[in-house]
């Protein structure tokens, strides 16, 4: 119920701003709007077993501010679903990490055309907060196995990546590497005290993901 709230507050605030967004052309300063769009997500490391790629979803908002020499600052707030899939474990294992994150990304955009922000560059850093983290299993089907899993509760990403800008529409996409080791202890049984595995509970999982989305 606490993600339901958080997500229709999110929703709202977004809403509510929609209005203030700025064109960012000629001697516009700012842009405040709205981003959106898929994701492509991996749980690496030696704690899960034989991840394989989990689409997902990102949106928020964002506010970029033109600095001089071709420089922009771009800070977001973003609700992003992240995770894994895995082969190969029996119907007493996992087949599935879904993951919400609320992140906090602080980009520095730099234009690849002198005098135009058509084309750009991205680096920057995001701390990301775990909200709930869901497990799927084969015998459970479509239901959740497991809910909060022992994970870490914060990540911090390196993120990279090209902008496209073109008057009121943009494109970003970005690949995100976590830097933590978001395992800790993991210890995974579901609701009927069934052991979800094979896991290393002391080894690694690190976040990595690409996103895609639509800005305006």
């Amino acid at each position: 119920m606490a993600i339901r709230y958080f997500i229709v507050l999110l929703v709202s605030f977004i809403m509510s701003n929609t209005g203030k967004s700025q064109t960012y052309l000629g001697e516009d300063k700012y842009r405040v709007g709205l981003k959106a769009g898929p994701s492509a997500s991996l749980l690496l490391g030696n704690a899960l077993s034989k991840p394989s790629v989990n689409m997902g979803f990102t949106g928020g908002m964002y506010f970029k501010y033109k600095l001089k020499g071709g420089f922009h600052f771009q800070t977001e707030v973003s609700a992003t679903f992240r995770g894994a899939r895995f082969k190969g474990n029996a119907d007493s294992g996992y087949n599935k990490f879904s993951l919400f994150y609320m992140d906090a990304a602080q980009l520095v955009l730099y234009d690849l055309q002198k005098g135009k922000h058509t084309h750009a560059a991205v680096l920057g850093v995001q701390p990301s907060f775990l909200i709930q983290s869901w497990v799927y299993s084969p015998y459970y089907q479509y239901r959740p196995a497991a809910r909060t899993i022992a994970l870490n509760g914060a990540d911090v990403f390196v993120v990279f990546g090209y902008h496209y800008n073109k008057k009121l529409i943009g494109i970003q996409s970005v690949f995100k590497i976590g830097l933590t080791n978001i395992n800790r202890g993991l210890n995974m049984y579901t609701f009927e005290n069934r052991h979800l595995g094979p896991t290393n509970n002391q080894g690694t999982i690190r976040n990595v993901s690409w996103e895609t989305t639509l800005s305006f």
